[in-house]
C-alpha cells in the first residue's frame, strides 16, 4: 500500500451485536447504525441460540451484516469475543461492543474513534448514554470503582443531562452496553472473559485493561441511546447468581489483600440485605440463588487472569 494511501484509509469499526429472541431491538439498532456517517463500519450479529425466527428476519432486513449462529446461549461474554474473532479476520482496527437494545446518534461512531485516534488509541472509549424512554435523563456517564468496599457506580446514573457530564475526562470502569475498543489494546488485554457468561465482566474487562497501562475515556459528543432490555427480569434468580459469584471474582482478582478483607468484612451485611429484598418479593428462588452465588464466588474461580479473554484461545 502507498504511504499516503495507508495516512489517508478511513480505520474499520466491527460492531459486535448479540441477539437473543430479540429480533426487533437488534433491527431497530443495525437501522440507527445504517445511518451513521462514519464511512467504514462492518456489524456482525451473533445470535445467542434464539428459539424465535429472528436471525433470519435480521439478516433479510440487513444481508450486508455478518450472522454467527450458537446453538445454544453462550453468554454474554463469548459471544462478544466470537464476534471480536469474526472481526479480527476481517481487519478490524476498532471493536464496538454494543448491547442490541440501542440506538446510536449519526456522529457517535466518528466521534469516538477520533477520540481514541486523539488518544493514540491507547484508551477505549465511552459514550454518553441516555434513556430511550427518558432522553433528558443519562443512563451512564462515568463509572468510578472502589476496591476497598466493592463499590461499582455509575456516577450519572439518571441524573438530568445539564451540563455537568459535558466534559471529556477518564473513567474507572467502561460498560458493555457500548464501548469502542481498539486493536492495540484487544491484542494486549483480550476480551471479556467468557467464564463470567454474563454480568461484571466489563468491570473486570475495565480492570485489566488500566492495569495493563491503558485508559478508559469518557466522550460526551458521543451519544446512544438505551431502551434497557427486560431480559434479565425474566430470570431473576439466574441474574442474582452471577452478579453475586461475579462480583466476588472481580474482587479476588483485583483487589489487594487489604482491600479484599475489608470487602468480605462488609459481605455478610450486604448479602444480608439482598435476601431481605428477596424476602419482601417473596422470591426463594434468588434467596438461594444468592447464598450459591456467594459459595461459588469464594471457592470457585474464573478463567486466569492472564488468559482472560484472549482472542487467540477461541
Amino acid at each position: 500500500m502507498h504511504p499516503l494511501k495507508r495516512l489517508n484509509r478511513v480505520k474499520k469499526v466491527i460492531v459486535v451485536i448479540l441477539n437473543w429472541n430479540g429480533g426487533e431491538l437488534t433491527r431497530r439498532c443495525l437501522e440507527s447504525l445504517r445511518q451513521s456517517d462514519y464511512a467504514n463500519i462492518e456489524c456482525v450479529v451473533v445470535d445467542n441460540g434464539s428459539t424465535d425466527h429472528s436471525p433470519d428476519d435480521i439478516l433479510a432486513a440487513f444481508p450486508e451484516t455478518g450472522m454467527i449462529r450458537n446453538a445454544t446461549n453462550l453468554g454474554f461474554a463469548e459471544g462478544c469475543i466470537q464476534g471480536m474473532v469474526w472481526g479480527g479476520k476481517r481487519g478490524a482496527d476498532y471493536f464496538l461492543m454494543l448491547n442490541n437494545d440501542t440506538r446510536v446518534d449519526p456522529a457517535m461512531v466518528s466521534r469516538m474513534v477520533a477520540a481514541a485516534a486523539e488518544h493514540q488509541d491507547r484508551a477505549a472509549i465511552i459514550p454518553k448514554i441516555y434513556w430511550e424512554h427518558d432522553p433528558s435523563r443519562i443512563w451512564f456517564a462515568v463509572g468510578s470503582a472502589n476496591l476497598w468496599t466493592g463499590v461499582f457506580t455509575n456516577t450519572a446514573y439518571n441524573y438530568v443531562d445539564d451540563g455537568r457530564f459535558d466534559s471529556r475526562r477518564e473513567m474507572e470502569f467502561a460498560v458493555g452496553c457500548c464501548v469502542l475498543m481498539p486493536k492495540e489494546i484487544v491484542e494486549k488485554v483480550g476480551g471479556f472473559d467468557s467464564s463470567f457468561f454474563a454480568y461484571m465482566e466489563d468491570v473486570d474487562w475495565s480492570l485489566r485493561c488500566r492495569g495493563a497501562g491503558f485508559t478508559i475515556v469518557f466522550c460526551p459528543a458521543a451519544k446512544l441511546w438505551h431502551a434497557v432490555s427486560a431480559t434479565g427480569k425474566r430470570k431473576p434468580a439466574r441474574i442474582r447468581y452471577l452478579m453475586t459469584r461475579n462480583h466476588l471474582w472481580v474482587m479476588r482478582r483485583h483487589a489487594s489483600v487489604a482491600q479484599l478483607t475489608c470487602f468480605l468484612f462488609l459481605l455478610p451485611l450486604r448479602s444480608m440485605l439482598r435476601i431481605a429484598k428477596c424476602v419482601l418479593a417473596r422470591d426463594g428462588e434468588s434467596i438461594k440463588a444468592e447464598f450459591q452465588g456467594v459459595k461459588d464466588g469464594l471457592l470457585k474461580a474464573g478463567a486466569p487472569a492472564s488468559s482472560a479473554g484472549k482472542l487467540e484461545h477461541r
